[in-house]
């Protein structure tokens, strides 16, 4: 059962991208016919999306440029797309990969080349082209691809229509009413999931139209019909984290070793290290752990063997008691005030790879971190301001929880269970308090990325 309890206001900010991140677009950036500026749009649309863009002007369908990429746009002016090019985006859509086929007014020879792509090379439809002037044709969504909000489908408009078009789906049309004259039109090819879509006109992508925001918003909607990206927001570990994680997990030493420089004031240091190859060193693995000031008070505990530890704290009274229990691993970086810290990530007779990342700068935080028990453990936090944490993460479950927080919020995380759960918190703007548990045979996932505009903000989550 699964039960969520919310009373909470906030803005979501990010989505992200699941399946697809790379895009190719050809253009034209000089002479008549000129679409860098529709490029420029793209690639803004499509980066922000968290895609990586490359593209090519050189007007020759490459099938180095397009393959494995997971979205092409051709607006390439006037250029013609001969044998070759044809050739290309047959490979290229037998793959799965999904195409995006544009042709403009006057340029007769392209608009003649990409109709025989869809009847001769790829034989999955057939349409007749009729008009032929610049963004004078209406254009509607349609079907799957419309908004529920009217005034969201009105598009700009393009240089020619379409009709006698046969199969496929049309995505927008010369009408509100039907769908006989399509000015988008999409075709499915090969057992992979490739698709083609066809439209004439390359004023429809300039960011400086009435509609623009129409367009881009059909694009996104066409990405997610073809499964190239999802509003789904979804926790997970990132690439840079990975990589971290891995480094420290990868730090070997060669008998118990403490690098510390400390500097002034009352500091109190007691650390025991009982087990072999445990090393206390700055966060950055090479440099020493330093204490610099006023009155810190440490407790660091390493017992069993294979413990690592960073540390790096600058000033004030801070608190840090640390005990972890043989090959946890662990990282520190405390900047300023009165934090008071407790990490532990006892688990010596019970097997996981921890891992543990805090920074905290500024002011009177109070942070609580348990890893204990199976299962590879990942936490990373990054604590600015006057915030209390508490984190739970145990069970046999691997589990990954990353917080982010400005000033003054509150927050109590527990991971338990045998699942694998994942949860990322992201917090600004006025107070907030969320609560989550994570205590389930199934694997949980949670994202909140809450800007709060209200007095106050809070949420209570349970996911079991």
């Amino acid at each position: 059962m699964k039960s969520i309890l919310f009373k909470i206001s906030f803005l979501l900010l990010f989505s992200t991208s699941v399946m697809a991140d790379t895009a190719f677009i050809y253009y034209k950036n000089s002479g008549s016919y000129n679409t860098s500026s529709q490029y420029t749009n793209l690639k803004s649309e499509l980066e922000d999306l968290g895609y990586t863009v490359s593209s090519s002007t050189s007007g020759t369908v490459s099938s180095t440029d397009i393959s494995g990429k997971d979205l092409v746009i051709d607006i390439t002016g006037s250029s013609n797309c001969g044998s070759t090019c044809k050739t290309n985006y047959e490979s290229y859509l037998s793959s799965g990969g999904k195409l995006l086929m544009v042709g403009s007014n006057g340029a007769d020879a392209r608009n003649s080349n990409i109709e025989q792509l869809i009847e001769s090379k790829l034989s999955v439809g057939s349409f007749t082209q009729a008009g032929g002037c610049s963004t004078c044709y209406y254009s509607v969504r349609k079907g799957d691809y419309a908004s529920s909000t009217t005034s969201e489908n009105t598009l700009p408009g393009s240089d020619k229509y379409m009709y006698n078009v046969t199969n496929g789906t049309t995505v927008a049309a010369n009408s509100s009413s039907n769908n006989n004259i399509p000015i988008m039109h999409k075709w499915d090819y090969g057992s992979n999931g490739g698709s083609v879509y066809v439209t004439f006109g390359y004023g429809q992508f300039l960011s400086t139209h009435q509609y623009a925001s129409n367009m881009n918003d059909l694009l996104l909607k066409i990405m997610i019909e073809e499964g190239l990206y999802s509003l789904t927001v979804l926790s997970g570990i990132t690439s840079n984290q990975t990589t971290e994680f891995n480094t420290f997990r990868n730090k070997s030493v060669n008998g118990n070793q403490i690098y510390i420089t400390q500097t002034g004031n009352n500091n109190t240091l007691n650390i025991l290290q009982d087990g072999d190859d445990n090393l206390i060193i700055g966060t950055d693995l090479t440099s020493a752990a330093v204490i610099n000031g006023d009155n810190n008070a440490l407790d660091i505990d390493q017992l069993g063997s294979d413990n690592v530890l960073g540390l790096d704290i600058v000033g004030s009274s801070n608190n840090v008691a640390v005990t972890q229990n043989q090959d946890q691993r662990a990282k520190l970086d405390l900047t300023g005030s009165s934090n008071n810290v407790d990490l532990d990530q006892s688990a010596i007779n019970n097997v996981g790879e921890h891992y543990m990342s805090v920074i905290i700068n500024g002011n009177s935080n109070n942070v609580d971190v348990d890893q204990t028990e199976t299962g590879n453990k990942k936490l990373f936090l990054d604590i600015d301001g006057s915030n209390n944490v508490a984190v739970d993460q145990k069970g046999t479950g691997n589990h990954y929880a990353e917080i982010t927080l400005t000033d003054s919020h509150n927050v109590d995380v527990t991971q338990d269970g045998s699942g694998d759960h994942n949860a990322t918190i992201n917090l600004s703007g006025n107070t907030s308090s969320v609560t989550l548990t994570q205590d389930s045979s199934t694997s949980q996932n949670y994202y909140l990325y809450q800007n709060c505009t209200q007095t106050s903000c809070s949420a209570t989550v349970t996911q079991n």
